[in-house]
């Protein structure tokens, strides 16, 4: 094989070991349902609808849940939520977008004394439907709060976080920000993932989440559907009825 056959060859592989490694992010967990113990970081936040993941040593909750007052996000149970666009202001002048996301992790107090867990919170500012999971924001959660050696002993930690809030969308110790700017008014689809990772950087488990902000939570069937439905139910009525006279 001449020189150029190698590079071509190489240049290739490179290209698909970087396709094979990339991509979006799809809802992932163990089980989808209530994490009773979460409050994440807040009062009144539901936690019935969450995305829990258990690993060995730790478990990671994720959810999307309505900012302030108003009817929570509805789901469909499979780790999409469903978000309408806009935003909402705090008491104290602090604007956001109509929804949160809210995270929770727990980790068993034999683990804490490893202090080469880490954790992250990927998130997304672009609302097309997805995108690369190395498009996506990253908030070091393990920077802000640590576990282990020479951080809190506490063994859990939770918190909600809004797109618009600054810090997530300016370089520092602990985020590195996704391209663009988060638009409240954009109707999409925006992907979440709270990831575990060990000492030497492997991930060790994750529990992930899509918003879709703008769309009906559910199909709802057309009148022809209906109609079918109706003459099934009718057909069915019908042949119990015969079966009764025979």
């Amino acid at each position: 094989m001449n020189t150029v056959s190698r590079l071509t060859l190489t240049l290739l592989l490179g290209a698909m070991s970087a396709f094979a490694t990339a991509g979006p992010i799809t809802p992932e967990f163990s089980v989808f349902g209530p994490l009773p113990q979460a409050t994440y970081g807040g009062s009144g936040i539901p936690n019935d609808a969450s995305a829990i993941t258990f690993r060995e040593g730790f478990l990671l909750g994720l959810t999307a849940h309505q900012r302030f007052s108003g009817p929570n996000l509805e789901n469909d149970e499979q780790g999409t939520f469903f978000a309408n666009p806009g935003t909402t202001t705090s008491p104290s002048g602090l604007n956001g977008s109509t929804w949160n996301i809210g995270y929770y992790i727990q980790v068993d107090q034999d683990s804490i004394e490893d202090s080469g867990l880490t954790f992250k919170l990927l998130y997304d500012f672009d609302a097309g439907t997805d995108t690369d999971e190395a498009q996506l924001g990253v908030l070091n959660l393990s920077a802000i709060f640590p576990f282990g050696a020479g951080g809190s002993a506490a063994a859990t930690k939770q918190d909600s976080q809004n797109l618009l809030f600054g810090y997530l969308a300016t370089p520092s110790f602990f985020v590195a920000p996704p391209p663009g700017a988060f638009n409240p008014n954009a109707n999409g689809q925006y992907s979440f993932a709270l990831v575990a990772y060990n000492g030497q950087g492997d991930e060790l488990g994750r529990s992930a989440i899509n918003v879709q902000v703008g769309a009906q939570s559910a199909d709802v069937p057309e009148p022809g559907v209906f109609a079918l439905l109706g003459l099934g139910a009718a057909g069915l009525a019908a042949a119990r009825r015969r079966k009764q006279q025979a």
